[in-house]
């Protein structure tokens, strides 16, 4: 399921977010009786497109990258896939995906699980996230669209 979110972080760029959902990536597995609560975005800074590299005639350009929260939500990690964004200038806008997603803030992922007694242990577990980064111009403007799989 794919969800977009339009967010102004400021008069600049707008963005968009939605989660990917790679094929083979390892999830948890929930045993008889357990639930888990799905984590959802609290805050989210829009990455900027580099300026140096706004200009009429700009190819589009796609960054996946893989955001490792800890329990508590917070990202801990941000891992741009290499072979996800050619060109020389690449590494620019990995930056701006790797400095922007460091602020994101999720709720936590919590796992409920049944002790047998009538009563539950409520855990919250580290967890990642794949979201896809999409840089663009339209119409002479810098506009980056996220996209969570």
């Amino acid at each position: 399921m794919q969800h977009a979110h339009r967010v102004e972080a400021n008069p600049q760029p707008k963005t968009s977010y939605q989660m990917l959902v790679p094929k083979g990536v390892l999830r948890y597995t929930l045993e008889p009786g357990e639930t888990a609560v799905q984590p959802l975005p609290d805050k989210q800074a829009a990455p900027a497109y580099p300026a140096s590299l706004v200009h009429a005639n700009a190819a589009p350009v796609t960054v996946v990258a893989q955001l490792v929260m800890d329990k508590d939500g917070r990202v801990h990690g941000v891992y741009p896939v290499s072979d996800t964004a050619a060109g020389p200038d690449r590494a620019l806008f990995e930056a701006e995906v790797e400095h922007a997603a460091m602020q994101w803030k999720f709720t936590p992922l919590w796992m409920q699980t049944p002790n047998g007694d009538g009563t539950c242990d409520l855990v919250a577990g580290p967890f990642s996230l794949w979201y896809a980064f999409q840089f663009k111009i339209v119409d002479g403007k810098p506009v980056v669209e996220t996209v969570k799989r």
